[in-house]
């Protein structure tokens, strides 16, 4: 009796155990294409650094979701043509929103100098989500210059820009109905700016129905000052925006030596 009862018991854990493997996997990872876990999904650059003169440091920044993350690449990342890296995001972020195929997301890289830290070049892209809950694999550093990418790595030589103002515009928001929140974030050299504003009472306080949120970069970024021909981004994140897209995002170049850059990040 005392075996039989022993093998009801170890038959028991076994069958445990069994079913806790089963809810972890459909939980985790078992196919490429899936995201690490339930409920997150990843943006994958894959950096074509060969073209680039013995890259020793690369800052790689992205926005996604209403997120922004940033990660470097040193030494035995940098040892082939291509870097990887792989930045997890949530499906859904609070109330704020939740991702869906077509959401627009921002990546770029940044070639440093390793004594000084400063920016040598960079590429960026903007990118469309095709998998919100699995990997996104986006090339970063090749191809032609198009609307969404610009292409291989490229130089920012011209006059340092003090202090500027990146301002978000927020369009076509006077039809829609129980505004909420909205995130409003800038990218500018490496360094994020963002704002959560209340949409409902700037749109009643907007004479044109246009929401401007002003974002102000008041310090030198960590890989060197801000300069004419420096590549920046703006979105805008929340489910209010839908049902087109949830996350918008719209990019530019420094292209005058003031202070002010407009940039509508959303606009359908």
């Amino acid at each position: 009796m005392y075996k039989l009862q022993m093998n009801n018991k170890v038959l028991f854990y076994l069958f445990f155990v069994s079913v806790a493997l089963v809810i972890f996997s459909s939980l985790v990872i078992v196919f490429p294409n899936h995201a690490i876990a339930a409920g997150k999904y990843t943006i994958d650059p894959k950096i074509n650094i060969k073209n680039l003169n013995n890259p020793q440091k690369l800052k790689v920044v992205a926005y996604s979701n209403g997120e922004n993350k940033t990660k470097y690449l040193a030494g035995n990342d940098l040892k082939s043509n291509t870097a990887t890296v792989s930045f997890q995001f949530n499906k859904k972020n609070d109330d704020l929103v939740t991702a869906v195929q077509s959401d627009e997301y921002a990546v770029c890289a940044y070639d440093l100098n390793a004594q000084t830290n400063e920016m040598k070049s960079y590429s960026c892209i903007e990118g469309n989500l095709e998998n919100p809950t699995g990997k996104n694999p986006v090339k970063i550093g090749s191809g032609p210059v198009i609307t969404l990418s610009t292409g291989p790595f490229k130089h920012a030589n011209g006059a340092e820009i003090k202090n500027p103002t990146i301002v978000v515009w927020i369009e076509n928001l006077a039809g829609k109905k129980h505004l909420k929140d909205i995130k409003a974030v800038a990218m500018i050299k490496g360094e994020f700016k963002s704002k959560i504003i209340n949409a409902q009472r700037l749109l009643a306080e907007s004479k044109d129905k246009i929401i401007k949120v002003p974002l102000v970069f008041d310090k030198t970024p960590e890989i060197g000052p801000i300069r004419e021909d420096d590549y920046f981004f703006a979105c805008v994140s929340a489910n209010v925006l839908k049902p087109v897209e949830g996350n918008e995002c719209e990019h530019r170049h420094i292209s005058h030596p003031g202070h002010i850059f407009n940039l509508v990040a959303r606009h359908d």
